[in-house]
């Protein structure tokens, strides 16, 4: 029976949608991952969880589940990080995977959402949603900011990509999208050679310049950042490497895909600023955990020739990064307890 949903816009198709979470010793936060999964408006989908060899207590928890739209594959051996995330696309039964880490949560409209928007366009190779941020040991969640340029639709992708480039607050990450599941075979998956926080972005950024693709401008997943993940052990310099591959990876795409010389210049330029505003960020997280300015310093010259493009597109977003850098971790302290002390203040103030 087609969804009501469905038949409400006229549509007649209800494609199998495969929800893959590919998990490893995080039994804590697995339970929670799949009952978000599995509570799904939409119904014609599965959940594939590819367990890679954990050696905690998450066959106990898997064993918890007896629905069956749940599908287990165990790992005989831990075949690392993004092999894993690829044995999710190979197992898939799924004309479409949405990836979930085991440490994330999908809205439970998510993929209603999505397959709505694709079924107004039946060539789409993925649809982009927007995502909450969480970070579980501060008590803190950022909700993402709909739009104000993109309704939820059919868009070109490569406008797409230089928004996602260039605008922290549009806020899109592999848990918050559904992508074809050919498509992305046909791409090899996740790319081996590229570290693992960066690997999701580089296989789904070319799918937005092969053209249209869907949007929906509404919250569809929550990811979680803690010090537990395998990003939170890299180097300074493993991040900052790892970022300018990847931005060099998007403009060579860009170089061999977008056809028009407009967009194709966009989508370089937007890159080089994506490169230098990760830099920057990454420069401020690694004064806030307490570096001194003299050991940031070196780093700065360095990079200095990416990290002006940090002013591309407005002069101003120079300030509150360089600030940030500036600052000891002291100080970041001390005006955050300045902010904190205002707000209760101004609330108690609103009572009255």
């Amino acid at each position: 029976m087609t969804a009501p949903y469905l038949v409400s816009r006229g549509l007649t198709h209800e494609p199998f949608v495969t929800i893959a979470i590919p998990t490893f010793n995080r039994a804590s936060w697995l339970k929670d991952c799949l009952v978000a999964a599995l509570s799904q408006t939409y119904q014609h989908f599965e959940v594939l969880v590819s367990d890679n060899a954990s050696t905690d207590e998450t066959p106990d928890v898997l064993r918890q589940f007896g629905d069956p739209r749940l599908r287990i594959v165990r790992q005989k051996s831990n075949i690392g990080l993004l092999p894993n995330w690829n044995a999710c696309l190979a197992e898939a039964r799924g004309e479409y995977i949405v990836y979930c880490s085991d440490d994330d949560r999908l809205s439970p409209r998510m993929v209603e959402w999505c397959v709505a928007v694709a079924a107004r366009d039946s060539q789409v190779p993925i649809v982009l949603g927007l995502y909450d941020s969480s970070w579980p040991a501060e008590g803190r969640v950022l909700h993402a900011s709909p739009s104000d340029k993109f309704t939820t639709g059919i868009w070109k992708g490569t406008r797409l990509l230089v928004e996602y480039l260039r605008n922290k607050r549009f806020a899109t990450h592999i848990c918050s999208m559904m992508i074809r599941s050919s498509i992305l075979r046909a791409g090899g998956g996740l790319p081996l050679d590229f570290p693992t926080n960066c690997a999701d972005i580089a296989a789904w950024t070319p799918l937005l310049m092969k053209g249209d693709v869907g949007f929906v401008n509404d919250t569809c997943a929550t990811y979680c950042a803690h010090s537990a993940s395998e990003t939170s052990t890299f180097t300074l310099e493993q991040l900052l490497d790892g970022q300018r591959q990847l931005a060099d990876y998007i403009v060579a795409m860009a170089d061999s895909a977008v056809e028009d010389d407009s967009e194709r210049c966009r989508v370089r330029l937007a890159a080089k600023f994506f490169l230098a505003d990760r830099i920057v960020f990454n420069l401020a997280q690694y004064c806030k955990a307490g570096h001194r300015l003299v050991d940031v310093i070196p780093w700065v010259w360095r990079w200095r020739r990416e990290i002006i493009y940090v002013g591309l597109v407005n002069p101003l977003n120079f300030a509150k990064p360089i600030a940030l850098i500036l600052f000891p971790k002291s100080m970041a302290d001390r005006v955050r307890q300045l902010k904190r002390i205002y707000r209760q203040m101004f609330d108690s103030e609103q009572v009255i």
